[in-house]
């Protein structure tokens, strides 16, 4: 799954090596991030905070996952989520990060699309065999709703992936200042 993932660009990598001990980064990221859980639900009531902080999650010495903070009015929805862990080698903090942009809240959706959209074309496909030709010309605006349907939320998850990945490299490189 993990394979097909990354292939979608649903999944993507940061390698960051940055010349801070990591004590001092843990410290520095800490004042950056509140603790919350970074489930898909527990950003509900984020927009309601008063925290400057820009994400939200877990960090450690040994590891963290964190994702953005939902903010009012903000039509962005990312919903991709950062674990990394990070090492120290010879003066430099050396930090691998898996950003996910997936979230099994749409494999829901996607087969509760499949179904009905199937049901629809095969009911469609059965109605032009019994009579006129109208069912078949409505096909080609059917397919072409599908592939809005099914492809916005993928577009979506790939975006938040994208943009997080640039977000946090930014992050990291501030940090250091």
């Amino acid at each position: 799954m993990k394979e097909l993932l990354k292939k979608l660009k649903l999944i993507d990598y940061l390698h960051t090596e940055l010349i801070i001990q990591q004590n001092d980064f843990v410290n520095k990221l800490r004042n950056h991030v509140d603790e919350g859980s970074t489930g898909i639900f527990a950003d509900t009531f984020d927009v309601f905070s008063s925290s400057k902080n820009e994400y939200k999650g877990e960090v450690s010495f040994n590891g963290f996952k964190i994702k953005r903070r939902r903010k009012f009015f903000d039509t962005n929805m990312n919903m991709a989520v950062a674990n990394w862990t990070y090492s120290q080698k010879e003066g430099k903090l050396i930090i691998n990060t898996e950003i996910n942009g997936f979230h099994g809240m749409v494999i829901p959706f996607y087969i509760f699309c499949i179904i009905i959209y199937g049901a629809f074309i095969v009911g469609l496909l059965s109605a032009d065999k019994i009579g006129g030709n109208a069912p078949g010309l409505a096909l080609p605006f059917i397919i072409i709703h599908v592939a809005f349907m099914m492809g916005i939320p993928y577009f979506i998850m790939r975006r938040g992936t994208k943009r997080l990945k640039h977000e946090l490299a930014r992050e990291f490189f501030y940090l250091t200042k």
